[in-house]
């Protein structure tokens, strides 16, 4: 992004839609500061961080990358991990969440119920359950999201279905349109494929096999909702922010709308 000083002093922030710019500012005009890490080249994660997120990351991670995230959380870690439908999750990845019970669907949701305007593929939600995460946020909207699926309930693993869309919900494997809509809802698509899928997870607790200490990671298959063009549309913000929250157990610091 580029910052342009204007006449009266004032400062604009120009930056691309994809970019989490808006993001950033936001949690550190509340104290956060921010700093990459390489996961390809990282041995552990810094004992100082408070969380480490990945959002909307485009290539597969390295049987490396995924046990180092594995490993940190494990000891009492925090992770933020946001997948877009475009991610490549790998086996290995797949079989880390596959530990909490959990899968990563491929393809993307369309909501015929809930969403904004006329493009089914931008899911409204409107509710959701109890969680500190959400309990402050009112409707947030989610570009394309891919599904997710908690597979089933583990023993010292608490798992909240954070976002959830409407029973007439179904995913396809291209971007939807109102063309394909029109057909699903004449019966073009196997009515088994309709329900409610999950857009995002919080999960606390030991992990399983030898865990250390308590962990808490967010998962949601989007990471669309909280870049630039979609962060200031109704909560996204609000709720990208109160995931981070969440995650590094902030009670203290203010909140910003």
């Amino acid at each position: 992004h580029r910052e342009v000083m204007g006449g009266d002093g004032a400062t604009t922030i120009q930056a691309s839609d994809t970019g989490v710019d808006r993001l950033r500012m936001t949690i550190q005009a509340i104290g956060y500061s921010d700093r990459a890490l390489t996961t390809a080249t990282a041995t552990a994660v810094p004992a100082d961080c408070a969380l480490v997120a990945d959002l909307g990351p485009r290539a597969a991670y390295s049987p490396a990358e995924v046990k180092l995230l594995r490993d940190y959380a494990a000891g009492g870690g925090r992770l933020l991990l946001m997948y877009d439908p475009e991610f490549p999750v790998s086996p290995e990845l797949q079989a880390m969440f596959g530990d909490l019970g959990v899968q990563v669907g491929d393809g993307s949701v369309l909501d015929p119920v809930n969403h904004a305007g006329t493009e089914a593929d931008k899911v409204a939600v409107p509710y959701y359950p109890p969680h500190p995460i959400t309990n402050d946020v009112a409707m947030t909207v989610f570009p394309a999201p891919r599904p997710l699926g908690l597979l089933k309930r583990l023993p010292n693993i608490e798992a909240t279905e954070l976002i959830q869309t409407s029973t007439e919900s179904f995913v396809q494997q291209v971007g939807g349109t109102l063309a394909t809509l029109a057909a699903a809802q004449v019966g073009a698509r196997p009515a088994a494929a309709r329900g409610p899928k999950t857009l995002a997870l919080a999960i606390e607790g030991i992990w399983p096999g030898g865990g250390q200490k308590p962990f808490r990671l967010v998962l949601a298959g989007s990471a669309s909702f909280a870049t630039n063009g979609f962060f200031p549309y109704v909560s996204n913000g609000d709720l990208a922010v109160s995931m981070v929250r969440w995650l590094a157990g902030d009670l203290s610091t203010p909140k910003l709308r």
